[in-house]
């Protein structure tokens, strides 16, 4: 038998001659921390800001938590501000955004992960938040005449209206097209009104555009111009998450929305109102939702939108064809 500090063995003498070991002790290893990256800070509005990270290894014990830590001091630790993330699957990255900043302050932010062995953290990284404008109010005048009001929401300002204009900001026009077929075979850009009633829907709900009077990037009054995916979600993101943007945005009653018009509060002053579109079949939904084309493309014959409808809380994005008619809305360069 042999003993030491560091372990011991038992040691039995066979009949052939040879010794056998029945047990063995050593020293316990020390278990190992996981492992972290901090991976980007996507999207910062004047209150908010979004964050990637992600467990590279969970170490040598069980994961117990993964998520953000965040201050106003370099270094941030589970003892500042934290938020977390779903747990499982351990490995997968995860984005989460990080609230109750103040404006035009420097925050610093680091991935964690705790397991039974501890903490352990992902590189620093560091951001500062804008000023916020919301409550701002003004005029622009447009090409054709047309004054829209203005809003700032956040770090951003916005018209207050749905585009309207018949000419791009270079004083050329933008082709009318009312035929439904001609619409749909249509490789130029082109506007309409829906239902081909300027009358009624001009002043109310502006103009529905194809992608291709987007991507002219003229459509815009000058030193505006039409959002990109980003940008909406930087909207999103001050107005609280997607998930209640939407009615954030929407003018409240039922006068031009249908019934229920979900969770309209208009506490932005967007002031969004239910255009409609027009789609290959014609056009749709006026009264029920209003969808607002982005300026990043998506494939040959697809572009992003955000709509926003009676039914639901959120502003939600997608990719549909360019040929359909949208409303836009415009963002301050």
């Amino acid at each position: 038998m042999k003993d030491s500090k560091k372990g011991f063995a038992f040691f039995i003498f066979c009949t052939t001659g040879f010794f056998i070991v029945i047990g063995t002790g050593c020293k316990k290893e020390k278990a190992i921390l996981p492992e972290v990256s901090t991976i980007e800070v996507t999207v910062v509005t004047p209150i908010s800001a979004s964050c990637n990270g992600q467990v590279i290894s969970a170490g040598s014990t069980k994961l117990t938590e993964k998520g953000l830590c965040w201050g106003k001091s370099p270094s941030p630790t589970i003892e500042d501000s934290t938020v977390s993330s779903y747990l499982y699957p351990y490995l997968t990255g995860f984005e989460l955004r990080i609230g109750h900043l103040t404006p035009e302050t420097k925050y610093y932010v680091r991935a964690y992960a705790t397991s039974e062995a501890g903490t352990s953290y992902g590189d620093e990284l560091s951001f500062t938040t804008p000023v916020d404008l919301t409550g701002e109010t003004g005029t622009v005048t447009a090409a054709d005449g047309n004054i829209y009001p203005t809003i700032g929401i956040g770090s951003q300002i916005w018209l207050g209206e749905n585009l309207k204009t018949t000419i791009y900001n270079d004083d050329t026009g933008i082709p009318l097209v009312t035929d439904n077929g001609a619409w749909n075979l249509l490789f130029t850009p082109a506007y309409c009104w829906y239902n081909n009633d300027e009358i009624t829907n001009k002043e109310l709900y502006g103009a529905l555009y194809n992608w291709y009077t987007v991507n002219t990037g003229k459509l815009c009054p000058s030193g505006w111009h039409v959002p990109d995916n980003s940008e909406w979600a930087v909207l999103a993101s001050y107005l609280g998450g997607p998930q209640v943007a939407g009615g954030k945005m929407k003018a409240q009653g039922t006068d031009y929305w249908k019934w229920p018009n979900a969770g309209a509060t208009n506490s932005s002053g967007f002031s969004a109102l239910p255009g409609g579109k027009r789609v290959n079949l014609g056009f749709q939904q006026i009264g029920e939702e209003c969808i607002f084309w982005s300026s990043s493309i998506n494939s040959s014959t697809s572009a992003g939108y955000q709509v926003i409808h009676t039914l639901f809380y959120g502003l939600s994005d997608g990719n549909n064809s360019i040929n359909w008619g949208l409303s836009v809305r415009c963002l301050i360069d």
